[in-house]
């Protein structure tokens, strides 16, 4: 299943214009069956904990634009994967992770949490959109574990017209991110962006501007 038959299946429609996101380039050296490339790893960074917290819905008292993550695991195959746990933190709209004690956070659990995807290899989570902090893109992080083994560590990343209009709102302080991807300190070792523009979370809208990013994590 390639990811254009996936977004089908999800029953999410593109909207034209705003947010409708921007279409990955394609990464030809690693791709699946199915010519989708297989998920690129960024490194955890600082903020991870495994807080084992088993919960769709993360944002706890956590203020920002509402979204819904929807994630789906597949083989080099393209077969979906049951059981693998996708595990997600982010930080909150001022760009602070919970519990830890330089921001401030010791003993807060918030915008962290896992699922287990379904027979269909899917799982969702309902969270905010994500702020930013310094010499960052504005990421998500996720984990994939399968049968007790770390598969995947990376960031997805988003659209930029929909991150701008989403920061320039009151909820989120410090405006939209200035960061390029020659500056982000994960990224800037890469040539090209095509490991960003692979990692792009598509983002659409419905008719009453509830927000769902969706993205398909394919596993070598």
């Amino acid at each position: 299943m390639n990811r254009s038959q996936f977004i089908s299946l999800l029953g999410i429609p593109f909207f034209a214009g705003l947010f409708s996101s921007t279409k990955n380039n394609p990464v030809k050296d690693l791709l699946t069956d199915c010519d989708d490339p297989i998920t690129p790893p960024v490194p955890e960074g600082p903020y991870y904990k495994n807080e084992k917290l088993n919960r769709a819905n993360i944002v706890e008292r956590k203020a920002g634009t509402p979204v819904k993550y929807i994630f789906m695991v597949e083989d080099k195959h393209c077969k979906p994967i049951k059981g693998a746990i996708v595990d997600i933190w982010q930080c909150d709209s001022e760009g602070h992770y919970s519990d830890f004690k330089a921001e401030n956070t010791l003993n807060e659990t918030w915008l962290r949490g896992y699922q287990v995807t379904d027979d269909k290899g899917k799982c969702e989570f309902t969270s905010i959109f994500p702020g930013w902090y310094t010499n960052r893109l504005t990421h998500l992080h996720a984990k994939v574990h399968i049968n007790g083994e770390t598969v995947l560590t990376t960031n997805l990343f988003f659209d930029k017209k929909v991150e701008n209009t989403i920061h320039k709102q009151p909820l989120y302080p410090k405006g939209p991110n200035p960061t390029t991807i020659t500056e982000d300190y994960e990224l800037r070792v890469d040539k090209d962006t095509k490991r960003h523009d692979t990692l792009i979370m598509n983002i659409t809208a419905n008719k009453k501007g509830e927000l769902t990013g969706y993205y398909k994590v394919s596993v070598a």
